[in-house]
């Protein structure tokens, strides 16, 4: 008679027990790709953002960008559907630049006047601008005529508009027409600065030229 077979010795947790490749962390792989993908959009952000600003919008394609950037073109279109999206997402980086620098000037000049607080608020602008090729682009795009963005240049404007409406209910600027127009003359001042600094190649920095256009414009509100 044969005997019955010996069940093997099997630990009691070997039903929740999970062998791992030596060397990988759980999940690695998913992070990696992940990783992968986030440095691509940026890449593929960055690039574009250098042909907007040198090249212009309008002649700069998506097979220019991933030429450039020796992109697939499935990874392009995988996380830009068109050259339009991408130039919304420099826009969207824009204002947030736009919106942190505006803040961070009030909250540490809460007690300074208009003035040095459109000082602050310019220079700062003016720095980034220069320094960043991206915030040079997105800036530059609020004005593109054939994006459909036409609140983009109007944000900018508005929220320098709201310090200088307080200032002018405070008595600390003059309530004059030109007053009024002091918010679309500064930020179009800064884009007109911008623009002429890079074809004009002079040996004046670009805080100084827009320091010069607050300084003016500044001047006639008093």
């Amino acid at each position: 008679m044969n005997s019955p077979v010996e069940p093997a010795n099997v630990p009691e947790n070997a039903a929740t027990t999970t062998t791992h490749r030596i060397g990988r962390v759980p999940g690695s792989k998913n992070s990696a790709m992940q990783d992968r993908a986030v440095r691509t959009r940026e890449a593929i952000i960055a690039v574009a953002a250098r042909h907007f600003d040198t090249d212009g919008y309008g002649h700069t394609s998506i097979n220019t960008i991933s030429a450039t950037g020796k992109f697939a073109k499935g990874a392009m279109y995988y996380h830009f559907p068109s050259k339009e999206a991408i130039a919304e997402h420099l826009i969207s980086d824009w204002n947030r630049t736009l919106a942190e620098t505006i803040r961070e000037a009030l909250t540490s000049g809460s007690s300074s006047t208009a003035g040095e607080k459109l000082a602050a608020i310019f220079t700062s602008l003016a720095r980034q601008i220069a320094e960043d090729t991206n915030v040079r682009a997105g800036m530059k795009l609020t004005l593109e005529p054939t994006i459909d963005n036409a609140a983009g240049f109007a944000h900018w404007v508005d929220a320098v508009n709201d310090i200088i409406g307080t200032a002018i209910t405070d008595g600390e600027l003059t309530d004059t027409p030109t007053t009024y127009r002091l918010a679309w003359n500064l930020c179009a001042g800064t884009i007109g600065a911008v623009n002429a600094s890079a074809i004009l190649h002079e040996n004046v920095d670009l805080t100084t030229r827009i320091d010069d256009v607050l300084t003016i414009h500044l001047s006639a509100t008093h």
